[in-house]
């Protein structure tokens, strides 16, 4: 006796199903089906529900939104300047200040101006900023640039570094020391706003060079 007899002497005689039972597995069939329909169809109403309160709250929190790109240049605003009524810094004094800018910070050998609201506080940071020093004591070279008079005095403009929207002026002084106006981001500034602001700017005695 092989393998497939003993199975079919284990199985026993095969019934076929009677038409009662056929009905009722087609019938247990189809409510499957149903439930499984339904279940798929909750699922994507709830999802879709789910994705609108998002999108709601999203908007209502964050406000319009913006195709702006985040490293897209800031909106170039032009420069207004203004006279200057706050307290005098040590090494250098000035007359004008762009309108919304104030000192941030100076020393005896640098000051540094820069917007109101600038997230930055730290003043010996010059990013987004206005710097003012005298030529590092360890430079002895000539700025090369456009040569520009600035209140009678010897000035040179050229390009700064970062962004690449940058300015300096650089003024030399009666005692043979050029003074170094550092624009960050000069868009909005005509020539002639670089030279007021910078003319408006006096080394007082006793001003510090830095080294480097």
């Amino acid at each position: 006796m092989d393998l497939h007899d003993r199975l079919d002497r284990i199985a026993g005689p095969v019934s076929e199903p009677s038409a009662a039972e056929a009905d009722a597995d087609l019938a247990r069939g189809r409510r499957a089906l149903r439930r499984r329909r339904s279940a798929r169809a909750l699922g994507t109403s709830a999802f879709a529900v789910a994705a609108l309160a998002v999108a709601v709250t999203i908007g209502t929190q964050a406000g319009p939104t913006t195709t702006t790109p985040d490293n897209a240049p800031a909106p170039v605003v032009a420069a207004r300047l203004v006279a200057y009524e706050g307290k005098q810094p040590q090494g250098f004094t000035i007359d004008k200040v762009p309108a919304g800018w104030e000192i941030q910070g100076g020393s005896t050998s640098e000051l540094t101006i820069a917007p109101k609201n600038a997230a930055d506080k730290n003043p010996m940071a010059f990013i987004g900023k206005i710097g003012i020093m005298l030529q590092s004591a360890s430079d002895r070279s000539t700025p090369t640039g456009t040569q520009l008079d600035v209140g009678g005095k010897p000035g040179v403009l050229n390009n700064g570094d970062g962004t690449g929207h940058g300015k300096n002026l650089w003024v030399k002084q009666p005692d043979g020391v050029w003074m170094l106006v550092q624009i960050w981001d000069a868009r909005g500034w005509t020539q002639q706003d670089i030279i007021e602001f910078a003319d408006g700017i006096q080394v007082q005695p006793g001003v510090e060079r830095m080294v480097g």
